[in-house]
Parts: C-alpha cells; structure tokens; sequence
C-alpha cells in the first residue's frame, strides 16, 4: 500500500493540509500517516514545571498524541491513517520518518511568511530542499 505522510502542527492550515492528504489517499488508496514534531517549546504548559526535567518529554508527547488523535478522529472511515509522534527539529522528522516509512507522497502546509525562505517558511522549504520524496505543498487563504 502506498503512504502518505501528512505533518502537522496546531496552525489553522493544518485543516486544509488534512483536506488536501485525505483527497490524494483516495485518489492513490493510500494510508495517510499523521505525524506531529515535538521541540522543547519556549513556553511550556504549566503543568511542566511541577515535573522532573525528565518528565516534561512525556508530558510534551502526550498532549500531541492526544491532540493527533482528535485530528484522526476526523477522517473519513474509508481512508487507513495513523499517527506517530517525533523529537527534533520538524524539517528532519518529516524527511526522517517520510524515509523510514517509505511513503511517496509528503503533504504539508506553507504558512504566509513573508521574511526567512520566502513565502514558504522554513519547515517547508527545508523539507523540500532535503527530501528525496514528491512534495505536495498546500496554501490556504487563511485570512478571508
């Protein structure tokens, strides 16, 4: 079966890269695999400064597992998907687990940036430039 991997964040475009990911599955009967990077953020949730440093990791992937699968929750029963949660910068998760799980498709956002690799962004761009898979990159008039 093909794959298809679909990242995503928390942003409002995350809905029309689930849309766009959900159409290309069907149309390949493919199986879409959901997946979130996780980074240290520079503002945690409060519940992380009762924890052990070592805590907060668990803490961080938990709220993202449980945060995809809300998301997965959404797509349509016809459609296989799953989810995966990774460490690291996002760029090289999504060419990380796009390898290791050989899909042939990555669908992902560009967000309006307007500074730092043009109007793609830097997550984007990166996957773009260091991937050896096709890369289907949705906009969004996010505005209006």
């Amino acid at each position: 079966m093909k794959k298809i991997l679909v990242p995503l964040d928390s942003t409002p475009i995350a809905s029309y890269v689930l849309a766009a990911a959900v159409d290309e599955a069907r149309r390949r009967d493919a199986e879409l695999i959901l997946v979130r990077a996780l980074g240290i953020p520079t503002e945690l949730p409060l519940d992380a400064y009762v924890l052990a440093p070592d805590q907060v990791a668990n803490l961080l992937e938990k709220s993202a597992q449980s945060e995809l699968a809300k998301v997965r929750a959404t797509v349509p029963a016809d459609v296989t998907c799953r989810v995966r949660v990774e460490f690291g910068a996002a760029w090289r998760v999504v060419c990380d687990v796009a390898k290791s799980e050989d899909v042939a498709l990555i669908v992902l956002g560009a967000h309006a940036h307007r500074t730092l690799d043009g109007v793609l962004g830097t997550t984007a761009s990166r996957v773009i430039h260091h991937t050896d898979r096709n890369v289907l990159v949705v906009r969004a008039n996010i505005a209006g």
